[in-house]
């Protein structure tokens, strides 16, 4: 092989294992991001909010040591307020104020920035090679610092890059109206009397209820929320001003009655003829003489967050999405056995095809092809476990069971010939060589989970089932499906598949006996 063909087959697969790498990475932003938000949102106090903000994004960002700072009501001196791994008496000997050092940027720039040891911030203080500092602000003022430092990775410590960079500036946001929030949450249980410049200054939704269930103030943010006018509201009680929302009403009665506070994540409200999604709290105000007073109701809008979920499920499997974010146990490391249909799908010849291709063209390519594809694949409910070069891995039976797996599995892959066979037309036209794919389908026991670190990981399956599947793929020529005996005893007799000689497999003692189906294409 010419070595500049090798050379782009080698760029080709760096540039695939980098959007692989992304992919990955942009899961875990947007897992951060909700788990921030959800996190800090349910919070009551600020301790437990800053704790939380700086194990989140330390873990993320593979920061070794961090701490959090936040301006002193009383003075301009910031004081720490959580630290992880740094020496706690020696921090706390320190001053930090805005007159010097990392602070003073901060505090005139008020956005992100990396600090690394040929900067003189406090290297020696913190002990680090590297830092990232991100501001928290409230109203327009610098009221904290997260200051995250030495980046750890196999290779050892690193600069922290602009995807860093990104993540934390989102940190820093929620971070911000997290602790607008607490703190004006806070000031409520000292009076029921809410200040209406400062309330409808704030990203969340306000809405104050009376010991008579009349709402008596109402901020700017609930109004949108609600689509309606202050005068439609203020003064009404809000079994009529919610009328259209009974899940709302039964929250506000159970606050009522139990005087403890509820939150509800991903809440439906109703708002004309809208649903919208929000995180909402529901709290009882008591009076200086702990007498119950009120309600306030506080409604996140979760649109923001939702487009980004809506958009992460473009780069991996909506049934993974699903899997992952239902619940914190399905983000934990490990496994369970259950039975997985398996299919592989690989291009044939691909190396001689890219030797007469620019990276460019290749990835062009591959990408068209692969969206044909992967269009199949949704269809018949499968899940994308991953694509490796030119090859599809594509699971059924987990995380998501139909009693239709291995039915879809083998309809998926009938439709992927007739896919390609469209997909040639079009691409012929432009003067490439067709695209010749082979497939190989395999079902049996596997384990299913997170594999990889806390730090990153994949959901994915293992097992000597899916080894199998990988070489049935191996041995389908081109136009050919090659299916185990497990899946024929699994599918209608429908399909063309006719049994062929058993083949050797290694690690197999005995050969593997399969089925094939040989595509033809449509005149």
């Amino acid at each position: 092989m010419p070595s500049s063909s090798k050379r782009s087959i080698e760029d080709l697969e760096k540039q695939l294992l980098l959007k692989n790498k992304d992919l990955n990475e942009k899961y875990l932003e947007v897992e951060t991001l909700l788990d921030l938000t959800n996190t800090i949102n349910s919070l009551e106090d600020l301790d437990s909010l800053f704790f939380n903000v700086l194990t989140l994004s330390s873990s993320i960002l593979n920061s070794s040591k961090g701490i959090i700072l936040i301006k002193n009501e009383v003075s301009s001196i910031f004081d720490p307020v959580s630290i992880f791994n740094l020496e706690e008496e020696n921090i706390k000997k320190q001053i930090f104020n805005t007159r010097s050092g990392f602070l003073k940027k901060l505090n005139k720039e008020k956005k992100t920035f990396v600090v690394n040891e040929d900067d003189k911030f406090n290297h020696s203080l913190f002990e680090s090679k590297f830092s990232l500092i991100s501001p928290i602000i409230n109203n327009d003022s610098l009221v904290g610092a997260i200051v995250l430092l030495d980046k750890e990775t196999r290779q050892g410590l690193e600069d922290f890059n602009d995807n860093d960079l990104k993540l934390i500036d989102s940190v820093s946001i929620q971070t911000s109206f997290a602790y607008q929030n607490v703190k004006l949450l806070e000031s409520l249980k000292k009076s029921n009397q809410l200040n209406e410049n400062i309330m409808s200054s704030i990203t969340t939704g306000i809405i104050e209820i009376n010991l008579f269930g009349e709402i008596g103030f109402v901020n700017k943010e609930a109004l949108r929320l609600l689509s309606k006018e202050q005068e439609e509201i203020v003064g009404n009680h809000n079994m009529i001003i919610f009328e259209k929302n009974e899940p709302l009403i039964e929250i506000i009665q159970k606050v009522e009655i139990e005087q403890k506070r509820i939150f509800e994540n991903e809440f439906i409200l109703k708002a004309n003829r809208k649903k919208i999604s929000v995180n909402l709290s529901c709290s009882p105000v008591f009076d200086d003489e702990k007498n119950f007073s009120g309600i306030v109701i506080a409604l996140d809008d979760l649109s923001k967050i939702n487009k980004v979920k809506s958009t992460f499920k473009k780069y991996v499997s909506k049934n993974i999405v699903d899997k992952l974010l239902e619940s914190e146990d399905s983000l934990n490391l490990g496994g369970t056995e259950s039975d997985v249909t398996i299919l592989f799908s690989d291009i044939r010849g691909f190396t001689s095809m890219s030797e007469k291709l620019s990276p460019t063209q290749i990835v062009k390519l591959l990408n068209k092809y692969f969206q044909s594809m992967i269009n199949v694949v949704f269809k018949y409910n499968g899940t994308l476990d991953k694509i490796v070069g030119d090859e599809l891995m594509v699971l059924y039976g987990v995380p998501l069971k139909n009693p239709e797996d291995t039915e879809n599995s083998v309809k998926t892959a009938i439709e992927m010939f007739v896919q390609l066979d469209k997909f040639n037309e079009r691409i012929v036209k432009d003067g490439f060589k067709p695209f010749k794919i082979g497939i190989g389908i395999n079902k049996g026991k596997a384990v299913s989970g997170n594999i990889g670190s806390e730090q990153q990981m994949n959901y994915t399956v293992i097992g000597d089932t899916i080894n199998l599947g990988a070489r049935l793929c191996s041995s389908a020529k081109s136009g050919e499906i090659l299916i185990s005996r497990a899946v024929k005893e699994n599918i209608s007799d429908k399909y063309d598949f006719k049994q062929v000689p058993s083949i050797e497999v290694k690690g197999k003692a005995k050969p593997i006996d399969i089925w094939l189906y040989k595509h033809k294409k449509k005149s």
